[in-house]
């Protein structure tokens, strides 16, 4: 999605609304985000990059016996149109007890990956998108321990998939991926055979259609996915406000939308859950939800414009996360999985919560905080910027 940024970036230069971190770098619309906070919480710049897309998406937190590493895919922006032109990105890692970075697949064989995800065997999912007739788009499967990968899907009924872009696993182990046409609007894949779809991976499954369903047609361009905690319910980010580079579509969706999961499998009740804009000093703007992560009370946190927005299941916005440029993708880990990641793009972030990614064993307690926002008011945290609690998402 690196033409999602740069698009960004432009708009807001020529609006002059780009956000300053001296507005606040928190700012809190209700008690729950206060108590999802804390005190002391602060902004940690991990690393950053003279590259505009060093860390961009598909953050991915593995443990190990330090303080666990990041593998994430970097996407710096290519003239793909030229025919010359080779695949660029490639999937790094971070190690975060050292801020080591090295190369875990270089971009000759990384085939474009975008969006990725940790299975239960501890194993790495990757969209790969492909790169135009040369390698075809596929979702594959990384064996750390052994290096090991396989390809799980790259076509429907033999039609080709398009490019891939973000994927779950739900805990049945079935695999759930969006497949918007970014790559051929970005001049690096053919035009897609298929549609925009959402789909569901069985390997089980002994029929072709049940093997590879797809679970909704409905979107413009679906980009980010994530469960409630109870897998009652599928969240899907919609970019569709972005199509090709350069262009920008408000009256096109930039929108969370919610599904009722029924019988494990299938979508049914479509519900548009938030709108998403981003808060400058000079008023409301669209903006573009991307990335998207659930913590175990189910409150969702999106990769935004101005950074990080959290909504309440009820899907009220309840506090935003403020960086300087567009937060692409997010990512819960840590031995306990309450520091959040941010793929800030040029640079790397880390918030430690008092919430824990819906992944990890349970720990968060979901009832409302007793700490209120006359409280912080009393003992001020300069990171904190606090807004009326009626808040909600902006259309």
């Amino acid at each position: 999605m690196a033409h999602i940024l740069l698009n960004f970036l432009a708009l807001c230069l020529y609006l002059n609304v780009c956000i300053g971190l001296d507005e606040g770098i928190f700012r809190v619309y209700s008690e729950d985000f206060a108590y999802i906070l804390g005190n002391d919480t602060e902004l940690e710049l991990l690393a950053k990059s003279e590259h505009l897309l060093e860390f961009h998406e598909g953050p991915v937190y593995f443990p190990n016996d330090g303080e666990g590493y990041l593998l994430y895919t970097t996407q710096p922006v290519g003239e793909y149109d030229k025919p010359t032109s080779e695949p660029l990105n490639s999937i790094r890692r971070y190690d975060i007890g050292t801020g080591d970075i090295t190369t875990f697949r270089e971009p000759s064989v990384a085939n474009m990956p975008n969006g990725q995800f940790r299975d239960t065997l501890g194993r790495l999912l990757t969209c790969e998108q492909g790169f135009k007739d040369r390698t075809p788009a596929r979702i594959s499967r990384t064996n750390l321990t052994s290096g090991e990968m396989e390809v799980l899907t790259q076509s429907r009924y033999g039609l080709p998939i398009s490019s891939p872009n973000d994927i779950v696993v739900k805990s049945d182990g079935t695999v759930w991926f969006t497949d918007p046409s970014y790559g051929f609007l970005q001049s690096f894949r053919p035009k897609p055979k298929l549609g925009d779809f959402v789909y569901r991976l069985d390997l089980k499954a002994p029929d072709e259609g049940e093997r590879m369903a797809v679970v909704t047609d409905s979107h413009n361009k679906p980009n980010g996915l994530a469960f409630s905690p109870d897998e009652h319910y599928l969240y899907v980010t919609d970019s569709g406000a972005i199509q090709t580079p350069g262009s920008w579509h408000p009256d096109f969706p930039h929108h969370v939308i919610r599904y009722d999961v029924v019988d494990g499998k299938r979508l049914r009740n479509k519900e548009l859950f938030a709108v998403i804009g981003n808060n400058v000093s000079e008023g409301e703007n669209p903006g573009i939800p991307d990335g998207i992560k659930v913590d175990q009370c189910g409150n969702i946190y999106l990769g935004t414009g101005d950074g990080v927005q959290v909504l309440n299941s009820d899907g009220d916005l309840i506090g935003k996360i403020l960086t300087p440029t567009f937060v692409s993708n997010l990512e819960f880990g840590g031995k306990d999985g309450n520091d959040l990641f941010l793929m800030a793009n040029p640079s790397l972030y880390r918030v430690s919560l008092n919430a824990y990614g819906a992944g990890f064993p349970l720990r968060q307690s979901c009832k409302t905080s007793p700490l209120m926002i006359t409280d912080l008011q009393s003992d001020f945290n300069l990171n904190y910027v606090l807004y009326p609690t009626d808040r909600k998402s902006v259309v």
